[in-house]
């Protein structure tokens, strides 16, 4: 997996999108998905925290 592709995965969580839903997006398996959102949950929580920031999430 890409760079670009985990980035998108983790800002797509960060946005609060289910992990079906991120698959679907990013044309990867759920277990894929999960993953990522276990392994980087501190990446997730720092995007989440961007974006609102930057207004893009309430």
């Amino acid at each position: 997996m890409t760079d670009q592709k985990s980035y998108e995965i983790i800002k797509a969580l960060a946005l609060g999108m289910t992990s079906e839903q991120t698959a679907r997006a990013e044309n990867a398996q759920v277990r894929e998905i999960d993953g990522i959102r276990e392994t980087s949950a501190v990446e997730i929580a720092a995007e989440r925290d961007a974006l609102r920031k930057a207004g893009r999430l309430i």
